[in-house]
């Protein structure tokens, strides 16, 4: 049976910046590295909502994202 063992772990937290030509939202992101891997998803979303008053602005989306290697 095959194994996934992660080894980076990033968290991306997307912004509202404004609408376009549309009216359609334009989204800009930031990406934080280094993330604990073992890193709660209640814990990531705590830090997410802590940084979003940081912005500029606003929060609309965040994401978790890890890549592992796959052994078998």
């Amino acid at each position: 049976m095959a194994t996934a063992i992660p080894y980076k772990s990033q968290l991306r937290l997307y912004f509202v910046v404004g609408v376009n030509e549309k009216g359609e939202d334009v989204y800009k992101s930031k990406l934080f590295n280094n993330v604990k891997i073992d890193a709660s998803v209640d814990g990531l979303y705590a830090v997410a909502t802590a940084l979003a008053p940081l912005q500029v602005y606003t929060l609309d989306k965040v994401e978790h994202g890890e890549t592992a290697e796959i052994v078998g």
